[in-house]
């Protein structure tokens, strides 16, 4: 058994014993089956019904789409040095770290990650 801790109509943990909680907290028992489908992020924990339900297949997708776009705003965070640099570089006249292929290849790699991010 597992145990569905709920204050001010949310989640605030899920137990592997039963909690000693203030009054404000709601206490639900959710079987072992239950709290695995939580954990595997398939199903939520329903507090209207307290009852453990199946995501929607749109809540899967929008989650799908965040973490795509979580990627690759991750890729374009984690280059932006590079191309400052490069930019740098030129401006200074001195040697640029990366060739210009390596820039453009950069470039239009950035270019298409800012392409596949989806507006949500």
């Amino acid at each position: 058994m597992k145990y569905v801790c709920i204050e001010s109509g949310e989640v605030i943990s899920v137990m592997d014993y039963q909690p000693g909680v203030p009054d404000t907290v709601t206490v639900v028992t959710i079987t072992d089956s239950e709290a695995d489908n939580l954990n595997a992020g398939t199903h939520i924990f329903n507090v209207s019904s307290s009852s453990v339900v199946a995501k929607s297949a749109d809540a899967v997708a929008q989650e799908n789409t965040e973490t795509a776009n979580g990627t690759e705003r991750e890729y374009l965070n984690t280059t932006d040095w590079k191309v400052l640099r490069h930019i740098r570089q030129q401006h200074l006249g001195i040697a640029t770290s990366l060739t210009d292929a390596e820039y453009t290849q950069l470039e239009t790699d950035r270019e298409a990650a800012a392409q596949r991010i989806v507006d949500i």
